[in-house]
């Protein structure tokens, strides 16, 4: 599938191609999840005063809410009518500064695997502290179920199955599809210096924190 205002910058060969109509219309309830579960992972851990860089401006939504809390936000983005503070494609950014943090929400999937973990293996050496990422996995959920329960709290279930293809527009790869496990994905955090210290699922995506090798540094 293609939007009627697809750009493309071709790095390599490979055709990256993003969208920014999507930007202007109201996004569904469960995108608006989506966002709160980003900052759930970040309580505690992001604080007033801190550097943060965003990868993926996309409405500026996460962004914006930071920065009414104290948060120092730099976004970077491969379209410039986003108005990111950084034009430019991660595949090939030289990521010279340091940052407390990093955000990588909605992103990674969007360049190929391989330049994924290249990315990874960079951006270690600008992250002072955490990454906070989530990546999709490639299921078709059939049942989702929530309840608050007396005394037991919040519980909530779901019934999926894996896709067998990937049918979301500019997706180059997606957990459990072409060889792509959760296995593989940690290894290639690992391997770029990130440590897994926490990782939730949500909404067909999972989220992650990871520790930085040059955190404290």
């Amino acid at each position: 599938m293609r939007h009627l205002d697809d750009k493309v910058d071709v790095v390599d060969g490979v055709a990256y191609r993003y969208t920014t109509s999507w930007v202007d219309a109201l996004e569904t309830e469960e995108h608006w999840r989506l966002y709160w579960q980003q900052q759930k992972m970040m309580q505690g851990l992001v604080s007033p005063g801190q550097h943060v860089l965003e990868i993926g401006l996309g409405t500026g939504f996460t962004a914006d809410y930071l920065r009414t809390k104290g948060v120092v936000v730099t976004t970077i983005d491969i379209d410039a009518e986003k108005r990111p503070d950084i034009v430019a494609n991660i595949v090939t950014y030289d990521f010279c500064d340091r940052f407390d943090h990093v955000l990588g929400f909605e992103v990674f999937e969007h360049i190929p695997f391989r330049q994924f973990t290249n990315v990874l293996e960079r951006l270690v050496c600008a992250c002072k502290g955490h990454l906070f990422a989530s990546v999709p996995r490639n299921e078709r959920v059939w049942l989702r179920c929530s309840l608050t329960l007396p005394r037991l709290g919040h519980r909530s279930f779901e019934i999926a199955t894996l896709k067998k293809s990937i049918t979301t527009a500019h997706h180059f790869w997606e957990v459990g599809h072409d060889g792509i496990t959760l296995g593989r994905l940690e290894r290639a955090f690992s391997r770029a210096g990130f440590s897994v210290e926490r990782r939730r699922k949500a909404f067909s995506r999972y989220f992650y924190t990871l520790r930085s090798s040059g955190a404290g540094q």
